[in-house]
């Protein structure tokens, strides 16, 4: 059965940590160790932990069994989306995710009891099993003169627990944030997941969907979940992730409306994420080398989220759980050095009788053609060449130096300038332009314009490609 990891917090100082370790410690070692009863008494103290190897031993094995697990385990309680996991198994290694869905309905009639009396009608009764499928380590190593030196301040010991942990679960928080966003991805490019698209070009229609789409939940249906059981997620069950700068472009108030939420509430339900089309492969390269339970984010599953903006779902969607977390230790007296070994185990999964929705931002679809127009047309007198500039382009547009061009000693600027040397004048158009993702030119009867037929005011028109 899973439980929740207390909530703890390291609060003790440098003297209260060195005697609850005395007071936990060994008969020896409480005879032979005096207590600390003030600031001056921690170097003294010290002396006499550090010049005896089996005293240090006990020191530095209660230091990090009893201090540093209190502190890794809050920690993994730091991850942001940590509050979805469901719990430690102390038992087991699998699963069992059950979904009993909705009896079936048939007419009253007394002419069919007798068929029915004794028929039976068995339950649709559906299961997924989540196995255990993160097992890793993280090494560190504290040296003999790290714990020398933990004795010369106040703040010493507590120095020498930020070394050994920090280093140790500031790791683990990043993984385990990196597995959530992992099944995130890989649930969603899987492409089964329900989507909605949204005009991302006003926030009040996407505010709009989010209400709906929350609405919607509530309600029996089978649409949402990938098993596409009936099932309902009740508002309080809710919760989104969002794309942190898309979500920046929200009022949190308005944001909150649209959840039906107050403010304080829905920021409890609001989980935000750096981007969804990108993901630290490298992190994971060794694991994934020699484990079966987690394979790579390849380019295509990105390329699937690219205009993802959020995800609504059921909390239950997922499904991690702790199954291990665990420090061991081993002295190495030939190098004067303790390693540190801190071991955690997860279950890394997601029902697929959850509900889920993903909010994709809509195509903009290239236009077939645009226009362009000539705004300024400036002639050198000196040299006699001559500087056009272009206007009323799309916002995105990249004025393309053309080989004819180039071969007519015509330079162009590509945000909308083109400057033509005097004995190039009588070069026809040839212009290209980049925008909305495509290519595009000059129509036909534009192309045969010379350059010194551009005027101010002159309008040209420019086709899409067939590439």
């Amino acid at each position: 059965m899973a439980k929740k990891v207390s909530y703890s917090t390291l609060n003790a100082s440098t003297l209260d940590i060195m005697n609850v370790i005395r007071q936990n410690a060994s008969y020896d070692y409480q005879q032979n160790v005096p207590k600390v009863t003030k600031a001056t008494d921690i170097p003294k103290v010290g002396e006499v932990i550090y010049g005896t190897p089996a005293f240090a031993n006990q020191f530095i094995n209660a230091l990090v069994n009893r201090i540093a697990s209190v502190r890794v385990q809050s920690a993994t309680f730091n991850n942001p989306y940590a509050i979805l996991k469901k719990g430690y198994l102390e038992f087991g290694e699998t699963v069992e995710d059950i979904f009993v869905n909705i009896a079936k309905v048939v007419d009253y009639s007394p002419e069919k009891g007798e068929a029915r009396e004794f028929k039976r009608t068995l339950p649709d009764v559906r299961s997924a099993f989540h196995t255990m499928n993160w097992r890793v380590m993280y090494p560190v190593t504290i040296q003999d003169e790290d714990l020398k030196q933990a004795f010369l301040s106040l703040d010493g010991v507590t120095d020498l627990i930020a070394k050994i942990v920090d280093q140790v679960y500031t790791a683990a928080e990043y993984d385990e944030f990196l597995l959530f966003k992992y099944l995130l991805i890989k649930g969603i490019s899987g492409g089964s997941m329900y989507t909605e698209t949204v005009d991302t070009t006003d926030m009040k229609k996407v505010a709009t969907s989010f209400r709906a789409a929350s609405n919607m939940l509530p309600f029996m249906s089978s649409e949402y979940n990938i098993a596409h059981v009936k099932t309902t997620t009740p508002k309080d069950r809710q919760i989104i992730f969002m794309d942190a700068k898309f979500n920046a472009q929200f009022d949190v108030e308005v944001l909150a409306s649209a959840f039906n939420m107050d403010k304080a509430d829905f920021m409890g339900r609001l989980f935000l994420i750096d981007n969804w089309d990108s993901f630290d492969n490298e992190r994971f390269e060794i694991i994934r080398a020699n484990s079966d339970g987690i394979s790579e984010i390849t380019a295509d599953n990105l390329a699937m989220l690219k205009t993802v903006k959020a995800v609504l779902l059921d909390e239950n969607w997922f499904q991690v759980y702790d199954n291990n977390n665990k420090f061991t230790e081993k002295y190495v007296a030939s190098g004067l050095y303790w390693n540190y070994f801190y071991h955690t185990w997860k279950t890394v999964s997601y029902s697929p009788f959850a509900n889920c929705i993903v909010f994709e931002a809509s195509q903009f679809a290239a236009p077939p053609e645009f226009t362009i127009a000539v705004t300024g047309k400036d002639t050198d007198s000196t040299t006699g060449s001559t500087v056009i500039t272009f206007g009323n382009y799309p916002e995105d547009a990249e004025f393309v130096q053309t080989e004819a061009l180039t071969n007519a000693g015509v330079a162009v600027q590509k945000y909308g300038a083109m400057i033509i040397p005097s004995t190039s004048n009588n070069t026809t158009g040839d212009i290209g332009v980049k925008a909305f993702g495509k290519t595009y030119t000059q129509k036909k009867n534009e192309a045969t314009v010379k350059l010194s037929d551009l005027t101010v005011g002159k309008v040209m028109v420019f086709a899409k490609t067939a590439a």
